[in-house]
This record gives C-alpha cells, sequence and structure tokens, in this order.
C-alpha cells in the first residue's frame, strides 16, 4: 500500500501549494505600527508563537502581535530590559490586583480597527495581552531577549549566526530549529506568578542560562552532542518553533520580512536560494496537533500499510515513510493543512468529496466538486479548506 500513501502525500501537497498561494488564506499579524523594521517583524511573529497554546490563534495575532510589535520597537531603541520588569513604571508587564500578571501597550489603540472588535482588552486605552500559560510564555520572552541583547536585540543576527555555521551541512534547517529551540525553550520548567515577582533574581538565571546555551552554540562537539541527543527525543515535540520556522520559509508575507531582514545582516543570493529551495523545505518536521493527530483522519491514511497499528504519532510516522521513498512528491510539514482540513472533511463525514477517499473508491461525488474551470476558485481547495484560488486547469492539478 505504499502507493496509496504515495498518493495522499501529493494530495497534501496539493491542498499546502493553494494554502500559501494568495495572503487570504492565513492570517497576518496586528503590528502597532506599519513602519516597523523586518528584524521586528519576525521577532513579532516568534514571540507571538511562543504565546499560541491553546488559545485562538487569531486572538494571538491580533492583540498579542500589537503588544509585542510595540515591547520590541521600545526594547530596541531603549536597550533596556526594564521594559519586562513587573516593578519598573514602563514595564510592559503588569500586576493585576489578584496576583496575576498581563502584558500591556504603551500606546493607545484608538485607530486601530482590528483591536477595536475586541471587549475586555483595555486600560484607559493601553491593550492588554494575557496568555494561556502566562508565567512560562513571560519567561521564554524574557530569557530570549536576555539572550539576543548580545546581538543588539536583532533576532536575524542570532539567525544569521545559526545558518553560516550549519548552511554546508545536509540538515542545516534542523541545526537552524534546534538553535533557535535553544534560544527561547531550553530549561524554562514550570514558573508560578510568584516567579514574576523577582526580577533580579529572573535576569540572574536568564544570564546563567545564556552562558550554558552559549557554550553549547560555540562549540561543535557539544552542539552535535546536544543536536542528537534533540533528534531522538524533542525535534516532533517543538511545534511552536517549526511553526515559526515554516512561515518563514514558506509565508509569502514573513518570507520577505526574514529575507528582508537577513540581507539587512548581509546575507546574499545564493543564501536565500538554499533557504527557500525544496530540499530545505523537506527538512521541515510536521508540527503536530490535535488536526494532525485527529483519529479519524490517521485511521484513513494509515489504513492497510505498515503503520496501520503503529502508536507512533503522526508526524513520526510521515517522516519515516518520507526517508524511504525519497522520490515521492510532497514532504511532511505539507499535512499541516489538517488545521484547515480536518474540520471541514474528517469531522463532517464529508467523505464522498475526499480526494483521499476516491483512491479507493472512484464512484464518489469529488468529480461533482470539481469544476476544472480556470476562470473560477477551485472548489475542491474551497470544500475542503476554504482556500481561495483559482482553478490550475487539468494539465497544472496534481489530484485531477
Amino acid at each position: 500500500m505504499d502507493n496509496r500513501l504515495k498518493e495522499i502525500f501529493k494530495i497534501m501537497s496539493f491542498y499546502d501549494e493553494y494554502r500559501w498561494e494568495y495572503s487570504h488564506n492565513y492570517n497576518l499579524i496586528n503590528f502597532f505600527r506599519a513602519d516597523l523594521t523586518a528584524d521586528t517583524k519576525i521577532l513579532t511573529h516568534w514571540l507571538c508563537y511562543i504565546t499560541d497554546r491553546q488559545m485562538p490563534f487569531q486572538r494571538i495575532w491580533d492583540i498579542g502581535g500589537y503588544v509585542f510589535s510595540e515591547l520590541i520597537y521600545e526594547l530596541k531603541n531603549q536597550k533596556s530590559l526594564n521594559l519586562l520588569s513587573p516593578e519598573h513604571e514602563n514595564s510592559f508587564v503588569k500586576e493585576s490586583e489578584d496576583g496575576k500578571f498581563t502584558f500591556i501597550s504603551k500606546s493607545t489603540a484608538n485607530n486601530n480597527s482590528i483591536i477595536a472588535n475586541y471587549e475586555g482588552i483595555f486600560e484607559n486605552g493601553k491593550v492588554k495581552f494575557k496568555s494561556r500559560f502566562f508565567p512560562s510564555d513571560y519567561m521564554a520572552i524574557l530569557y530570549t531577549f536576555v539572550f539576543l541583547q548580545d546581538y543588539d536585540f536583532s533576532f536575524s543576527k542570532f539567525i544569521k549566526e545559526a545558518y553560516c555555521r550549519h548552511k554546508e551541512e545536509h540538515d542545516f534547517v534542523k541545526k537552524i530549529l534546534f538553535s533557535l529551540s535553544l534560544l527561547s525553550y531550553d530549561g524554562i520548567g514550570q514558573p508560578n506568578s510568584n516567579n514574576l515577582n523577582y526580577f533580579a533574581d529572573n535576569i540572574q538565571k536568564a544570564n546563567d542560562r545564556k552562558n550554558r546555551i552559549k557554550g553549547i552554540l560555540s562549540n561543535d562537539s557539544k552542539f552535535n552532542k546536544e543536536y542528537n541527543k534533540f533528534l531522538k527525543s524533542r525535534v516532533f515535540k517543538q511545534k511552536r518553533a517549526w511553526c515559526s520556522l515554516r512561515d518563514f520559509l514558506k509565508s509569502p508575507e514573513f518570507m520577505q520580512y526574514f529575507e528582508d531582514a537577513l540581507r539587512e545582516e548581509g546575507l546574499g543570493d545564493d543564501d536565500f536560494r538554499r533557504l527557500f529551495s525544496y530540499d530545505a523545505l523537506t527538512q521541515l518536521e510536521l508540527p503536530g496537533d490535535v488536526w494532525n493527530n485527529n483519529s479519524k483522519f490517521g485511521k484513513c491514511i494509515l489504513k492497510n500499510t505498515d503503520y496501520g497499528q503503529s502508536a507512533m504519532g503522526l508526524n513520526k510516522i510521515l517522516r519515516d515513510f518520507y526517508n524511504n521513498n525519497q522520490h515521492i512528491v510532497g514532504y511532511p510539514e505539507q499535512f499541516d493543512i489538517t488545521f484547515d482540513f480536518v474540520p471541514r472533511m474528517c469531522d463532517l463525514d464529508n467523505c464522498d468529496l475526499c480526494p483521499i477517499y476516491r483512491i479507493d473508491n472512484k464512484d464518489n461525488n469529488f468529480n461533482k466538486i470539481c469544476l476544472k474551470n480556470e476562470k473560477m476558485y477551485c472548489p475542491v481547495a474551497l470544500v475542503s479548506c476554504n482556500y481561495k484560488n483559482n482553478c490550475r486547469g487539468i494539465d497544472k492539478c496534481k489530484i485531477v
């Protein structure tokens, strides 16, 4: 049944190309002002993903994006970590009467039409944003800025360093991801709100952590030792890091910011051919979430395969299959379209319209929604994922 799973890879590739072709198929960040640097924009994106756990993603991009972009803007200007101290009057972190904390903007958002759609997020016109796991997210963000202080608070300087160190290696994208994981996610633990009351202690811990991680990043032997541990135990557990790096390499919006920021640091055309190459994309891992691991979807695509009874997560299964079938169309990360596909197809029992179901059931109703009209939206992509792109025609379509 290898041919069936190969065909499913091709179907996922079809949807993924439609997903990224136009900006209206994904969500843009609500920056607090339009004239931010490219580095500020990609770092805002990175911080938004740090907080992306068990919350509506639109709320994170709209509200978190607003507050974080202003925080980064001010940090770059003031060069002061006091902007993250709950004790400081100009801090972006505020303690409430109940002892809980929240991020809060310095500017008012009176003219921001996106923010205006939300209720309960304003305090004297300023915007409050509280993530679901605030203490650990705060620590991850604080630790990130303490580390980036040595890079003049430039995210792209850090990325350039990681890229240049590993660009000639076959797995350079994974090694960049590992470096980014060390930057923001390593050693965060499970802090509580009370821990935020000790800013000086938190800064000391952050500096100790920075020195430990710098010892890994600057020593090839230590780096490779820790990297190999990472591959064995944690590479498939980095959903937020993989999502952000994926956007830098695939999103039409963030690819441009990513390129602009790194060109400012001296990277050139050859570097971007490598970074945006198909080979680079194949190194991306499927982030892994409730949609990727939906049992109905998983059983459907893995039935009658050697993986049918496997206890492995879908991201591990897809990587294993891809590594053993290098000449297939598509790659594992493209299965992330399940975020849009599963709620509209699997959860609504739309199997009779599904191109995957059609592999084994040629008489299903797929052809009733595949109109083959290049002047119209592709109904298959629209019905399955709400992707609004024109039909490409029979000659160019992967699944007709």
